[in-house]
């Protein structure tokens, strides 16, 4: 496969039917500031990261599933240094065996094991005994009556329809159950032990935002009437092992074949079709760059008469761009499915206003002839980020993971969080005196998020947490499905109804601390406000005024429950409240603002324009791991996910001005163009930016519906604008990528907030991106009413405040910068602002709102995400959920099989079989089928003669904890509550856990060496007991593995494994009484096969 930097670009030339904006160009939104300016260049790329790597290859080559991790000379190179492509030399970006791409080599073996054949499972996997079939008339909130599956004459397959109605289900009797030819375990390596396979497929799960041990809300509504909860542990470890299989090289999307090859059984096969099918659909695996399985079936060009169906996405963001590579990929994995209907595979068409990719992403290009270039920089395209900059950690399941280090190998930057705060006067804050203000600034955020929004809990259907750990499925079915559960429950007298039954627990997240790089709050659980405010301001280190004791507490009731108000009104009253109990100066103002204008820049507007129950609708959904920034421009993401694995038709400069639709869902829709293009498709998905929609620059016919309309006028959307500055040389500690100043009011001596609101974000924050840019440059933020007051002001009278900033700091040596850009995201048409925000009037579900479809209308984009608004990775996994909608309303809900897991009384009964009288009908098995069924039954007696001998084999000893601060905070959980509740305001209730750990985490640290060193040694002392129990249980494990070879041998020599008649009679007879063995072998009733299944 060619690299992207084959495909690397010329002038002039276009992606699909466009053509490519030159970066050097200036959009309408920039403003351009030359001075008098030389460069060097800094390599900061690291290397592709190890996406939950499976360092061990399985020994057996017929159950491998090759999914090497990428090398090198293999990897998507994405390196956009020109950012023009020339698409006329562009190669086609594919992936085949044979070449350098890496591809997952799912050799299927002649002998592979079928469905038909009832391959007899390892010990500890699930023997299907639920035998009530799942109802088929629609559920009640109160039981319904179970249906004894064997009263059913056939088993039917369920659609359930994800994405788009989750909930319904019909019953298809005329679908048939689908066969796989493929062998149980085929994906799950054989030469690492089941733990570390299970730790493997949890991590999987963790970073792919699902939780490794309980059900997605989605997946409970798709299989809650096929499968009890005894086998949701069963199907997790396939979901998780699934999952495994993806981030092991995404680069490779996952085939089927694989996917069934995670589960143990074939009895659950079926069960691991289902979940490849939602996996896939909802963007959880197969999505970005990655290639097209090379097991899906290609299907052959016909001419069916009917023509294919045509999407068309508005925006060539990331969240158009994501879904409209999403929607290719799925297209064409599913392409048989369509043809099946009767028609062509369908196309997507994006349009886009701008002439160039990536909506609010924008990497504007720099000369860098007058700067000085960092070392080994060179060949690296010099730029600085416009719009979206700052990747907010990789880790738990950030798409962008995936997307950049794991398709496109992208170089980056981890952002270094130390920053110097400066005040007017020149001189750093005191470190101390600053962490002192920002914990008053966070017990303020505390006592507001008092009167947040409260969500309710949702489902929480759980698997197996020991056996999952272990790598172990159920070992029981269970008896009836979750649906027959629940609603049996329902029926009892007093009961919650099946909504309310099985709930996670209410959590309740309480802002501690502030991300300098970004402005979010960062949350723990927790009870809100329980201390009072005087003991809480001693407890920071405050000194309380004299008048003022430890009981005196704020009283934010009357302000919160204003009509008018935001958090900014009653954060302003905390303020003035915590004043009259500390003394604060007008540096302790100032730095109040500073963290508040960063509060201001994660929500691009003033915070008095903030709701005060939604303004951290997000909290809880933050990533993890360093933030960091592309090296060389984030515009390269875009730019992959149009050309890789092929083009997407994107038409560039089709400026969008009307949108027919049909709220019914039926008929075609049109999108008509300002320059008369009009195109005709049957399913629109729009990414069209809030603030475009507020502003109404596209109409739609029909109009939006009242509570479309309605959520868009309550949400909020603002500003934030930056001013970047290019110099000749670096004048600031380049040791720092953030540093801060605080701005003075007119009255520079003001301790009023509200003379703070219209100066403290003017360039408070200041970046160095010379590391990501290869020259020296500082982007300064423009944030809250700054941000606004940037689209009136000039370049020049900006510039010339930024300089003065910088000049306050590092004294008259700060020069005029040889070049500077000031964006003005307001005046940009295609954007109306930055990015969206809890608006004062904000209701809790109006981002699921503007998620709604309306009919063949889908909507997509970073204000349609309620768990990752205002940010670019909401906006691509928006994208993948529209895609989702679209294809499930195209092509129909996931086919459920029912029964799901075929119990072992009716394995043969989809067949027609009979139990006891093999004659009757005859199973097509193969020799080699046959074969592998007798080995490992075989091996299957053999071992339990063994252990009927010697036993099982030792465990290990269970780890303990033998951690000193563990066994303190046990033996002190009394007394840190106790600390809990001192000073704890009425009506908080008793102190929740977590406030009991950070207490005795607090105790523990300031504990003397006395207090410490008992626990210490009873630390030292259980390590060194288990290190004897570990040396003990090895010598026993190899005493054991010694009589097992011993007693195998003898099991060998005097049970010789017979795998065949060696006489092959030409009679029919002969064949038929061949095929009857066969068959009495898998049925009989003696059988080790039969016996087994039936413990």
């Amino acid at each position: 496969m060619s690299s992207l930097q084959e495909t690397l670009l010329e002038d002039g030339a276009c992606i699909g039917l466009g053509p490519l904006m030159n970066l050097e160009e200036l959009d309408p939104h920039l403003g351009t500031h030359s001075g008098p300016v030389p460069a060097s260049s800094l390599d900061i790329t690291k290397p592709l990261p190890a996406a939950l790597v499976d360092s061990h290859t399985p020994s057996n080559a017929e159950s491998s599933t090759s999914r090497a991790t990428p090398g090198t000379e293999s990897e998507i190179i994405v390196r956009v240094d020109d950012m023009d492509i020339d698409t006329d030399n562009m190669a086609s970006i594919t992936a085949s065996r044979g070449e350098s791409t890496p591809q997952r080599a799912l050799s299927l073996p002649k002998d592979s094991m079928l469905l038909r054949v009832n391959g007899s499972p390892e010990n500890g996997s699930d023997q299907s005994e639920l035998t009530s079939a799942p109802s088929t008339s629609l559920p009640s909130s109160k039981a319904t009556t179970p249906v004894d599956v064997d009263t059913l004459k056939e088993l039917p397959l369920t659609r359930v329809n994800v994405g788009v109605g989750i909930g319904n289900s019909t019953t298809s009797a005329e679908s048939k159950r689908r066969t796989f030819d493929v062998r149980p375990r085929l994906s799950i390596p054989t030469d690492i032990a089941p733990h570390d396979y299970a730790n493997q497929c949890i991590a999987a799960a963790e970073s792919s935002r699902l939780n490794p041990y309980a059900l997605h809300q989605d997946e409970y509504l798709l299989l809650r009437n096929h499968i009890s909860h005894a086998q949701v542990t069963t199907y997790l470890n396939i979901r998780n092992g699934i999952l495994r299989l993806w981030l092991n090289n995404p680069r490779v999307g996952v085939s089927r074949e694989e996917a069934i090859g995670c589960a143990k059984d074939p009895r659950w096969f079926d069960a691991a079709n289902v979940c490849y099918d939602w996996l896939n659909r909802s963007g959880y695996i197969n999505f970005g760059c990655s290639a097209i399985p090379s097991l899906v079936k290609r299907s052959k060009k016909v001419n069916l008469g009917k023509k294919g169906k045509t999407v068309v996405v508005i925006g060539a963001g990331l969240a158009g761009l994501g879904c409209a590579r999403h929607l290719e990929s799925l297209f064409q994995q599913y392409a048989a499915e369509f043809q099946e209907l009767g028609e062509d595979t369908p196309k997507v068409i994006v349009l886009e206003g701008r002439n160039r990719l990536g909506g609010r992403v924008y990497s504007r290009a720099l000369d860098g002839s007058k700067s000085q270039h960092l070392i080994r920089f060179k060949g690296r395209r010099h730029s600085v980020e416009c719009g979206g900059m700052i990747i907010t950690g990789f880790e738990r399941g950030n798409p962008l993971n995936v997307l950049l280090r794991g398709q496109m190998a992208l170089p980056y930057y981890s952002l270094r969080s130390d920053t110097t705060i400066y005040d007017a006067n020149g001189k750093a804050v005191d470190d101390k005196r600053d962490r002192l203000v920002e914990s008053l600034y966070n017990d303020c955020l505390e006592r507001v998020s008092d009167f947040k929004f409260k969500n309710p809990p949702s489902k929480l259907i759980e698997g197996n947490k020991d056996l999952m750990d272990e790598g172990r499925d159920s070992s029981s079915d269970g008896q009836k499905t979750i649906a027959q559960v629940e609603e049996a429950a329902a029926a009892l007298p007093q009961a919650p109804p099946v909504s309310e039954q099985s709930l996670g627990p209410q959590v309740n997240l309480v802002p501690v601390s502030t991300d300098r790089l970004t402005g979010k709050t960062h949350v723990e659980p927790g009870t809100p406000a329980v201390l009072k405010a005087a003991y809480k301001a001693k407890l920071m280190g405050w000194a309380l005024k004299d008048h003022v004791t430890e009981d005196h507490d704020l009283d934010l009731d009357a302000a919160a429950n204003a009509p008018d108000a935001t958090l900014g009104s009653v954060m302003d009253e905390a303020i003035a409240q915590y004043k009259e109990i500390v003394d604060l100066t007008p540096q302790d103002f100032r730095l109040m603002n500073w963290h508040i204008a960063n509060l201001e820049y994660s929500n691009a507007t003033n915070y008095n324009q903030l709701s005060i129950g939604g303004w951290d609708i997000d909290a809880g959904n933050e990533w993890e791991g360093k933030h960091t920034m592309v090296v060389g421009g984030y515009q390269s993401v875009p730019l992959a996910l149009a050309n890789t694995p092929s083009r997407l038709d994107i038409r560039k400069n089709r400026d969008v001005k009307r949108i027919f639709y049909n709220p019914e869902g039926s008929g075609a829709t049109r999108v008509e163009c300002e320059d008369g293009t009009v195109v005709e498709a049957d399913y629109v998905v729009s990414t069209i930016p809030l603030g475009v929609l507020k502003h109404g620059h596209v109409k739609f016919n029909p109009p939006l519906p009242p509570s479309k309309t309605d959520a868009i006028s309550r949400l909020g959307y603002g500003i934030l604008n930056k001013i970047i500055l290019v110099y000749a040389e670096a004048f600031w500690d380049t040791t720092r990528d953030i540093f801060g100043c605080l701005r003075t009011p007119n009255s520079r001596h003001s301790v009023k907030q509200s003379d703070y609101a219209s100066q403290r974000g003017r360039c408070f924050q200041w970046f160095n991106v010379s590391n990501t840019s290869g020259i020296p440059v500082l982007i300064g933020l423009m944030a809250g009413d700054a941000g606004f007051d940037t689209e009136h002001s000039g370049n020049d009278e900006l510039v010339a405040e930024a300089t003065e900033v910088l000049r306050s700091v590092y004294g008259a040596k700060v020069p005029q910068p040889v070049h500077s850009i000031v964006t003005r995201w307001g005046s940009d048409k295609f954007a109306r602002g930055s990015y969206s925000s809890a608006g004062p009037s904000m209701r809790p579900d109006d981002y699921q709102t503007m998620a709604k479809a309306v009919g063949n209308l889908f909507f997509a984009g970073e204000h349609t995400t309620e768990t990752h608004p205002a940010t670019v990775h909401g906006a691509y996994l928006s994208g993948l959920r529209a895609a989702s909608e679209v294809f499930s309303t195209m092509l129909g809900p996931i086919e459920v099989p029912t029964p799901l897991i075929l119990p072992k009384d009716s394995m043969y009964a989809s067949r027609g079989l009979k139990r006891k009288e093999p004659s009757d009908v005859s199973l097509p098995l193969s020799p080699r089928a046959i074969k592998q069924a007798r080995i490992e039954e075989y091996e299957f007696a053999a071992l339990k003669y063994i252990v009927e001998q010697i036993g099982e084999r030792p465990w290990r000893p269970q780890k303990v904890a033998a951690n000193a601060y563990l066994l303190y905070s046990k033996a002190t959980f009394e007394s840190a509550r106790k600390r809990c509740e001192e000073g704890r305001r009425p009506g908080k209730g008793k102190p929740s856990p977590n406030e009991v750990r950070v207490m005795a985490s607090k105790m523990w640290k300031e504990a003397s060496p006395e207090v410490r060193k008992p626990f210490e040694e009873q630390a030292a002392q259980i390590k060194e007991q288990y290190t004897e129990s570990v040396n003990a249980w090895d010598a026993k494990a190899k005493e054991w593995d010694e009589r097992y070879l011993e007693i195998k041998r003898e099991y060998e020599k005097t049970h010789k494994l017979v795998l065949g008649d060696e006489g092959t009679p030409a009679d029919d007879s002969g064949r038929e009484r061949r095929r009857a063995k066969v068959s009495n072998y898998a049925e009989g009733e003696s059988s080790d096969v039969d016996a087994d299944m039936e413990d």
